[in-house]
């Protein structure tokens, strides 16, 4: 992810507050035209949105842009907890074929502080990283990648509370298809026993909070980033 575009967005979203104050399950398949304002916050920036439109969420860049643009869905009807058991599953698409230059995924922070944050993003074919920050700056080795990507497929993010591990996995199917996990890495907000490390200093009364996004420096039509079939869940 290209750091000079989360910073931004952090200080936008900060003004936003918590419905509620655990886990409520969510499944949400973007049926319709319009986003659940109740439900979603939405970023956008100059030329880009996510916009429901056949079936989907699409992630769309409406002209050839002039810098960065990013946009992003915030979940504001749920934030899991630090000592719940849960677990994140979206379906990705991203068959822009424009290699790194644009990307999607999802995004996890510390509700308490949004300068703690990690995020996971797919290039389609060109691969998957992710990388997590510790007060907006990213901490020692806190960066993992795949090289070689899906253009369809799954994430699934999935946090124990007994290990306070957050386990990243990936499908190469979708929903409609059934998954066929594979795990790609863990991250720890303690600190130690992930694959990629960082102290976020959360306690027992500590929530995620969850956003989906787009981002790039190039044209994006709609439906060639998509994300579908959101669901929330405790294990």
């Amino acid at each position: 992810m290209k750091p000079r575009i989360i910073p931004s967005l952090i200080l936008i979203a900060a003004s936003l507050t918590a419905n509620c104050f655990a886990l409520t399950p969510i499944t949400e398949r973007f049926k319709g035209t319009e986003l659940n304002a109740t439900r979603w916050y939405h970023y956008h920036g100059e030329n880009s949105k996510l916009q429901v439109a056949n079936g989907k969420l699409n992630f769309v860049i409406s002209t050839q842009p002039t810098h960065d643009e990013f946009a992003s869905l915030e979940l504001l009807t749920s934030q899991p907890g630090y000592n719940e058991n849960w677990q994140v599953v979206v379906d990705l698409a991203n068959t822009a074929k424009l290699g790194q230059d644009v990307g999607c995924g999802v995004m996890l922070f510390n509700f308490a502080d949004r300068s703690d944050y990690l995020y996971v993003e797919s290039y389609g074919r060109s691969g998957l990283s992710a990388g997590m920050l510790v007060n907006g700056t990213h901490a020692d080795n806190a960066r993992f990648s795949l090289g070689v990507g899906v253009p369809k497929g799954a994430l699934r993010i999935r946090f124990n509370s007994e290990t306070k591990l957050l386990t990243f996995y990936l499908s190469a199917t979708g929903y409609a298809a059934g998954y066929d996990w594979k795990k790609i890495g863990t991250v720890s907000p303690t600190g130690k026993g992930g694959k990629v490390n960082g102290n976020w200093r959360m306690n027992s009364e500590g929530k995620f909070g969850i956003q989906l996004f787009g981002f790039g420096d190039a044209k994006v039509e709609s439906g060639k980033l998509t994300f579908d079939n959101f669901k929330l869940s405790d294990f």
